[in-house]
C-alpha cells in the first residue's frame, strides 16, 4: 500500500516509506525464524 499515502510534506513519505518498510522486513524476519514461507506475511504473528 505504497500508492496510499497522505504525507503532506516529502520528510513525511520517506517517513512513512521507512515504516512500512520495516513492519515489512520484522514481519518476513519473524516468519523466517519460525520457518514459514517468508512471503507471507499476512499470517505472520498467527
Amino acid at each position: 500500500m505504497m500508492i496510499k499515502n497522505y504525507a503532506k510534506q516529502t520528510y513525511g513519505l520517506f517517513t512513512r516509506m521507512a515504516a512500512k518498510i520495516a513492519a515489512m522486513t520484522f514481519m518476513q524476519y519473524v516468519n523466517f525464524i519460525n520457518h514459514r514461507p517468508i512471503g507471507q506475511i499476512k499470517y505472520a504473528l498467527i
